[in-house]
């Protein structure tokens, strides 16, 4: 009993390790936050101009493609955001121009006129039995393994802005994916390009790529908590934005001019008055003799 009363004595008298403090967050002064505010909005407006732009002026510059152009990347861009929300994930306007940019750099693979994969995937005739599978088999086996090495590889280099770590990302993504592909999209996109016209085919196919964003299980992995998605509802966040654009437009600017004033007049305090101009003692005259 006595070693026991030591050591709980030793263990009261023994100092707690300091904690960590927790750094605070820092205060945002009212023109930091005007600036902030015009800073990403301008951004977001930039971002969402140059994706529904890119599109535009890709088919501006091929008027055969311009149909394409418009489909792959508009379901591009619905595809990512869908999976992004069912994985809880953000979604920003930059985002927005990657996926648009990721369906314009994958329409001359799917419907250039020369080598297109839609345009030559039709030129095998579909007279007879033998040519129904020769088609099936030419879509799957060459198309299909085509198309997704373009895909991740335009995904990879888009969102990562580098090849570095492209070969390793494409042993681990590739085949699990092209697999995925065949067990769920190549069934169904048989009807597409045996009994669709080839205007439509590319449509379809963004509609059933689309389908299975929508309706198909989450990719996996955890989230980091700086891209977690907010989860406030849409009536609220709409409501907040409103307010807080309503701020920003006539509140801001003057809490902005306020705070300027009073920096102005910190500054003007601080500075020493000059002190006045210190008169000789008045000398009074030596007495006469």
């Amino acid at each position: 009993m006595a070693e026991a009363n030591e050591l709980e004595q030793m263990a009261k008298n023994a100092q707690t390790p300091p904690q960590e403090k927790k750094e605070e967050p820092k205060k945002v002064s009212t023109l930091e936050g005007v600036v902030n505010d015009l800073i990403y909005g301008a951004k977001t407006f930039a971002n969402m101009g140059l994706a529904i732009g890119a599109p535009l002026a890709f088919g501006q510059a091929f008027p055969a493609m311009k149909t394409d152009a418009y489909v792959l990347s508009g379901a591009q861009v619905a595809g990512d955001a869908t999976t992004a929300r069912k994985r809880g994930e953000k979604y920003t306007s930059l985002n927005s121009l990657e996926s648009s940019l990721q369906g314009i750099a994958l329409t001359p693979l799917a419907a250039h006129p020369k080598f297109g994969i839609f345009p030559l995937i039709n030129k095998i005739p579909t007279d007879d039995l033998l040519g129904y599978i020769t088609k099936g088999a030419v879509w799957g086996g060459v198309a299909y393994p085509i198309w997704m090495g373009a895909y991740q590889v335009a995904d990879y280099l888009i969102k990562k802005r580098t090849f570095k770590g492209l070969g390793t990302y494409l042993k681990q993504e590739y085949w699990p994916a092209l697999k995925k592909a065949w067990k769920t999209l190549y069934p169904i996109s048989l009807l597409n390009i045996f009994f669709a016209p080839l205007a439509w085919q590319i449509p379809i196919g963004a509609a059933l790529s689309y389908a299975l964003a929508l309706f198909g299980a989450p990719k996996k992995g955890d989230v980091p908590e700086e891209k977690k998605r907010d989860t406030t509802p849409y009536y609220v966040a709409a409501s907040n934005a409103l307010g807080r654009g309503l701020y920003n437009l006539f509140w801001a600017p003057l809490n902005a001019t306020y705070a300027l004033g009073n920096a102005a007049r910190n500054l003007y305090d601080k500075i020493p008055a000059a002190s006045p101009p210190q008169l000789a003692p008045a000398t009074s005259p030596a007495p006469k003799k």
